[in-house]
Order: structure tokens, then C-alpha cells, then sequence
């Protein structure tokens, strides 16, 4: 459905109309109820690539970079629509691409800001990132001259996008009746001379049944069947 056919259903279910329910506030509170039901997807789905994205930016060299220029001490900023990163991969030479791994500034005993330390802790064989600030720090940094183009690679997942009356929402379609309880029980909560209680208790009993309905889907989207074959020791 449509955002406005969402916002319609809505009004019909708070039992309000476009006065008291105006166009600008039900498209407020879409988009509000709309980012929750997206990290409620990432909570509950079994398969993180259901929401996944990639991006690269270049890995760019050390030599001459002072703060806050991107690059300097290894720090870049996250893409602007990060929720979570789930991988990163790094090429020092363009050729030999490394996944790289977690880990937290207290983990490690040296200098974290002194170049000579970073370079002694970490390899380019087995390179680490640590997040800060909104930033990921790769490590070790690339002390030769020269910048490699898209050597950093990075998947995570996305932040939607906020929705205008003619957009569509990013979840499943026969579950877009769930956005309109919730815009409805927000706006019961906000106008209870509007709403009743009584009839704000059948919005959430009605919500809850399709609540039920939106995890079951997004639980079992993209389950899937292991298939294990044993490695039976030979005895003959």
C-alpha cells in the first residue's frame, strides 16, 4: 500500500478523520512507526541479508594526512545510513582482498594513536577495525604513498528512508495493516477524548494479532534447511 492508503486505514481505524488526524502529523507518525517495525525486522529475522547493503571508499595512505582529515590515524566515517556494520573487507595493494576483524580499543597495549605503535600491533595480513564517534578505524594504517581505489569494503545494514504520501514502505505488503494500528494507537495515546479506552483496547488487541502475523514472517522469511553429511570414520 501506499503511504496515503496506510494514513486512510488508519483514520478509519481510530475511528478520526483528516481534521483532527492531519495529513502532516499521520505522515510524522508513519515515519516514526515505520523506523521502529524496521529494527524490529533486524531484530527478529533470521537472515541479516534480508537487509543488507554494500558500499566501498578508497583505503587511503597515511603519508601526509593530518586531523580531521578522513584517513588520518585510519578513521573514516560510517556510511550515512548505517544502522550496524556486519563485515568489512580491506585490500592494502588492490589485489588480495582480507576480512577484518573486531575488536576494542582497551583489547590492545599499545598506542592506538602513535603510528609506530598501530604499525607494530597489526598486520596487513590479518588487519582489525574498531568503531568510535560514528567512525570505523582500520588497522594497521597504509604508511606508502598512493591510495587504493574502493580497498575498503564494507557491508551492513541499511537505515530506510523516510517516506513521503506517495511511498511505499520496505515490508512485506500484506503486512502494511500493521502500520496503520500502530499510526492509530499513536494517535489514540495523544487524543484520548478522541479515542476511549474500550476502543483503544480492541486497536491493540487487533494490533497484537497482526504483530503475531509480522514475526512469524519475518522469523521464517529466509529460514533454511541444514544439511550435514557426516564424515564417518573409515574402519576397513
Amino acid at each position: 500500500m501506499l503511504v496515503s492508503a496506510i494514513r486512510t486505514l488508519a483514520r478509519r481505524l481510530a475511528q478520526t478523520n483528516s481534521v483532527t488526524y492531519s495529513d502532516a502529523d499521520a505522515l510524522i507518525d508513519f515515519n516514526v512507526c515505520y523506523s521502529g517495525r524496521i529494527l524490529d525486522i533486524l531484530k527478529i529475522a533470521v537472515d541479516r541479508n534480508a537487509s543488507e547493503t554494500e558500499v566501498t571508499t578508497p583505503l587511503l595512505s597515511s603519508v601526509g594526512l593530518v586531523s580531521p582529515q578522513i584517513g588520518f590515524n585510519g578513521e573514516y566515517p560510517f556510511p550515512t545510513d548505517l544502522i550496524r556494520p556486519l563485515r568489512i573487507e580491506v585490500s592494502y595493494d588492490g589485489l588480495t582482498w582480507r576480512p577484518v576483524n573486531f575488536y576494542d580499543i582497551y583489547e590492545n597495549p599499545l598506542s592506538e594513536h602513535e603510528e609506530g605503535g598501530i604499525q607494530a600491533q597489526f598486520s596487513e595480513a590479518a588487519p582489525f577495525v574498531r568503531f568510535e564517534r560514528n567512525s570505523f578505524f582500520i588497522r594497521p594504517l597504509k604508511t606508502t604513498a598512493g591510495n587504493i581505489s574502493a580497498g575498503i569494503h564494507i557491508w551492513y545494514e541499511m537505515r530506510q528512508a523516510e517516506l513521503d504520501e506517495n511511498g511505499t514502505p520496505d515490508i512485506e505488503t500484506n503486512l502494511h495493516t500493521l502500520l496503520a494500528f500502530d499510526m492509530a494507537v499513536m494517535f489514540a495515546v495523544a487524543n484520548p477524548s478522541i479515542v476511549d479506552t474500550t476502543h483503544l483496547n480492541r486497536i491493540l488487541g487487533n494490533r497484537t494479532e497482526w504483530e503475531d502475523r509480522f514475526d512469524e514472517h519475518y522469523k521464517n522469511q529466509f529460514k533454511r534447511n541444514s544439511y550435514i553429511v557426516p564424515n564417518y570414520p573409515n574402519y576397513s
